[in-house]
């Protein structure tokens, strides 16, 4: 650990530099989508849930879970923004359609806008469809158009499945006419063949006659019911309104809001990377010494290859000076204060 904080102590002004870049840099660019940012936002009440909403367990397909309006609609409208069908008509219905025509890659465009979208409950009744941009008046603009497009699929998704009940209905109503025409012809059939008294066997065999037509009559009353039922129930529900009200509108926001999150992923983004970088630094900097420090750098030299010879310095009275320069890095490079036949070797 020591040589590594010599190393950082060593390169403190690079790592300095290094660290005061790129955090910097990180702070400018988190600032900057902090403060370009606006979040539009709908809040939504849902009165009641719709039975055709409801969330099956995984544990028993045949058990539905009880959710609450909120959530149901929440759930529709997430999957909803799943599908690339679904988000490019609401990017078609906003400014945005000429950017996705001149898109090279649709589905990074679509994915960036699903990543803009967001849907929150609170509580049983209410939610929230808030859409973030860097155009202020998108965020309302995007946040209309999924509900314009979604109101739009719910309206479609209950005329088909009126109609398709319709069909199944009319199918069932023509049986039911057969069945009470049939009934109807044999109790007529029946009576013209019995003009008379009848006997208490043929007043029996009459009565059971009567009785199937009148079933087959209130069956054709039923099911003439129920088609005028799935036929107007779609109708008094979107007339009503209750199912599903927007209580706020969304409005264009004038200061930044919704850049939170994303602003602090880039700081911490960036602090994560200047202290990598600085820590990658330091390695280097001590696995791969750029010089010699001292007697411990040079003997981790040695044996090394003869690079110099350098002859012995002696006084003038014949004696050897105590700070000559070859025993000085002889002791360096030998740490035994002696040189080899008149040569250093490093």
């Amino acid at each position: 650990m020591r040589p590594y904080l010599t190393t950082a102590h060593r390169y403190r002004w690079l790592l300095g530099a290094v660290l005061a870049i790129i955090w910097g840099a990180g702070i400018v660019a988190a600032y900057t989508e902090y403060a370009t940012t606006f979040e539009s936002e709908a809040t939504i009440w849902v009165l009641r849930a719709s039975p055709e909403l409801a969330t099956t367990s995984p544990d028993d397909p045949n058990a539905t879970v009880i959710q609450t309006a909120a959530s149901q609609q929440a759930d529709l409208l997430n999957q909803l923004l799943q599908t690339k069908e679904f988000l490019r008509d609401v990017v078609r219905q906003t400014s945005l359609r000429a950017a996705l025509a001149a898109a090279p890659d649709e589905t990074k465009f679509l994915a960036g806008v699903q990543k803009s979208f967001r849907v929150q409950t609170h509580g049983n009744n209410l939610l929230t469809v808030s859409f973030a941009a860097h155009d202020p008046p998108l965020g309302p603009e995007m946040v209309n158009a999924i509900l314009a497009v979604r109101a739009d699929r719910v309206a479609q998704a209950s005329t088909t499945f009126t109609t398709i009940t319709n069909t199944l209905y009319q199918k069932q109503l023509q049986v039911a006419q057969a069945q009470a025409l049939d009934a109807q012809r044999a109790l007529d059939e029946f009576d013209a063949s019995h003009p008379g008294a009848l006997s208490d066997i043929e007043q029996h065999l009459k009565d059971q006659l009567r009785l199937t037509l009148d079933y087959a009559q209130i069956r054709l009353g039923d099911l003439r019911g129920r088609i005028n039922q799935a036929a107007l129930a779609p109708a008094i529900l979107s007339v009503s309104g209750m199912e599903f009200q927007v209580v706020d509108q969304p409005q264009v926001e004038t200061s930044p809001r919704g850049g939170t999150r994303s602003a602090a992923m880039i700081g911490a983004v960036a602090i994560a990377a200047g202290c990598a970088l600085a820590a990658l630094l330091v390695v280097i900097g001590t696995l791969l010494p750029a010089h010699v420090s001292g007697p411990a750098d040079v003997s981790r030299l040695a044996p090394a290859r003869l690079f110099a010879a350098v002859p012995r310095v002696t006084r003038a009275g014949g004696g050897a000076s105590p700070g000559d320069l070859r025993t000085s890095l002889a002791a360096i490079a030998f740490a035994d204060g002696g040189a080899r036949n008149g040569e250093v070797s490093g």
